[in-house]
């Protein structure tokens, strides 16, 4: 006990430290990202026909007179006291701008990262077992087949497809907006189709290898029922890798939310960064670039506290 004790306290301050640095990294190159935009967005807020001395002037008073060391310095200072500043654009505080759009943009995240990995376990775990061992090579290629087709197509075009039957030709569900419940549906299952379909494919082959696995064959020799295997022996190791996958799919949810949600015209923090960037809005802009990174680091830690919580033998050897 006392061995799994210190190789975890080894493992956590390794992952404390590796977060750290990424978080440092992500924020610098967010405001590097920015600084490389071409245009001026003081003009770009007053207009072509502003006058020169008014745009010194508000270029003064939001620090882009200063060397660009001074302008990261005073990022970092944002960042730390969450004093954020206010778009060059509208004069919005950015605190606002967050504060209005942020639950949309996690409600999405979370409706697609649990119908992600709910399908994919189901799927992929119910595949893997009745096409164990070459049985039904029908079934496995047509799975092969549909899920390699989903997985390949972008979500904005799975978004679009979506929207032209269901809400523009049924006109089940909302073309566009976050006026309620349904509203998400759409945009979920365009984010769910396309990581799930990547992600039970590797599930689908998880499976067949937990099933050939020694512990599996001696419990199939004791004659136990299949149930009992299936639910007992293989699941528990088949749920860990599961959770390692979601893992590794959380930025391409991220970044497909983002994605979706400009489709979608959900009023969250996807359309928000999108606007940013297009009209060059540098104080909204690096926010929202830093909370998306940020997110998929911190979302990660919290998928290895599960996984040690679970499995520890995999946290004795890692460490």
């Amino acid at each position: 006990m006392a061995i799994l004790h210190n190789a975890v306290a080894r493992l956590w301050t390794k992952r404390v430290l590796t977060l750290a640095i990424s978080l440092i990294a992500v924020l610098t190159l967010s405001f590097l990202m920015i600084q490389l935009i071409p245009g001026d967005p003081v003009r770009m807020a007053l207009g072509p026909d502003a006058p020169a001395s008014l745009v010194e002037e508000r270029r003064i008073q939001l620090g882009l007179d200063q060397p660009l060391y001074l302008q990261y310095l005073n990022y970092w200072k944002a960042v730390l006291t969450g004093q954020l500043g206010s778009s060059i654009i509208t004069g919005q505080p950015v605190s606002l701008i967050i504060e209005s759009r942020l639950g949309n943009t996690v409600l999405l995240v979370i409706a697609s990262l649990s119908a992600t990995m709910l399908l994919s376990i189901i799927v992929g775990i119910v595949i893997g077992i009745i096409t164990h061992g070459g049985k039904r090579p029908t079934a496995r290629f047509s799975f092969n087949f549909f899920s390699g087709f989903a997985g390949a197509l972008p979500e904005f075009l799975i978004a679009v497809a979506l929207v032209y039957f269901f809400a523009v030709t049924i006109k089940i569900f909302p073309v566009a907006g976050a006026a309620g419940p349904l509203s998400f549906v759409l945009p979920a299952t365009a984010i769910t189709l396309g990581s799930a379909a990547t992600m039970m494919r590797i599930v689908r082959s998880s499976t067949a290898t937990v099933l050939d696995q020694d512990y599996i064959l001696v419990a199939r020799s004791k004659r136990l029922p299949r149930a009992r295997i299936y639910l007992r022996h293989a699941l528990p190791n088949l749920l860990t890798a599961a959770l390692t996958l979601g893992g590794l799919q959380l930025g391409a949810i991220v970044t497909g939310t983002i994605v979706v949600e400009n489709v979608f015209a959900i009023p969250g923090l996807g359309t928000a960064l999108v606007n940013a960037l297009i009209t060059r809005d540098f104080p909204v802009a690096q926010i929202l670039m830093l909370i998306f990174a940020s997110s998929v680091l911190i979302l990660n830690l919290f998928i290895d506290i599960l996984l040690t919580v679970l499995d520890p033998r995999s946290t004795l050897q890692e460490a």
